[in-house]
């Protein structure tokens, strides 16, 4: 990605964390994302713990070309509303959303961090418009930093807020 895109790109009203891993287990993966999120004061510490007991009864796999899961859990523990990015070296076993004993190898994971408003139907929305849009999602798997990636995040959802 070009340098100067990623200083003039606008930001999003989202707050967007990333980390780039070689992480393959699925609930460390979990951890690891929601670690960071926490870290930045996006939510509480037991984040992590709340999304893994969703993820048993609510799979969040999607099976799009390349699969992507969009974990999240209870409001109540969210400080900050905005959206954890994992962007898998390898792959994590996550079941469908579609078929739940079917497990897809996911890539990106997008963790929400949302409260109940208008806010967090449109990240819905726009999380759900950016996965299927193939060539998004080749440029965070290529990106280089947790940087281009937040980057690249910013970039989408602000086009879209724009359009708003």
């Amino acid at each position: 990605m070009d340098k100067s895109f990623i200083e003039d790109q606008m930001l999003s009203k989202n707050e967007i964390h990333a980390i780039i891993t070689e992480e393959t287990d699925r609930d460390q993966l979990i951890y690891q994302l929601a670690g960071e999120m926490a870290a930045h004061g996006m939510v509480e510490e037991c984040y992590g713990k709340s999304v893994l007991e969703r993820e048993l009864e609510f799979p969040t796999g999607v099976p799009t070309p390349v699969p992507i899961a969009i974990p999240h859990s209870e409001r109540s523990q969210v400080f900050k509303a905005g959206i954890g990015v994992a962007v898998l070296k390898n792959s994590a076993k996550f079941a469908s959303m579609e078929d739940p004993n079917l497990y897809l190898d996911v890539k990106v994971v997008f963790m929400l961090a949302a409260s109940l408003n208008d806010e967090h139907l449109y990240m819905i929305k726009d999380i759900m418009e950016i996965i299927q849009d193939t060539q998004v999602v080749t440029q965070l798997l290529a990106a280089k930093s947790t940087e281009e990636v937040e980057s690249i995040m910013h970039y989408e959802f602000s086009k879209r807020e724009n359009e708003r």
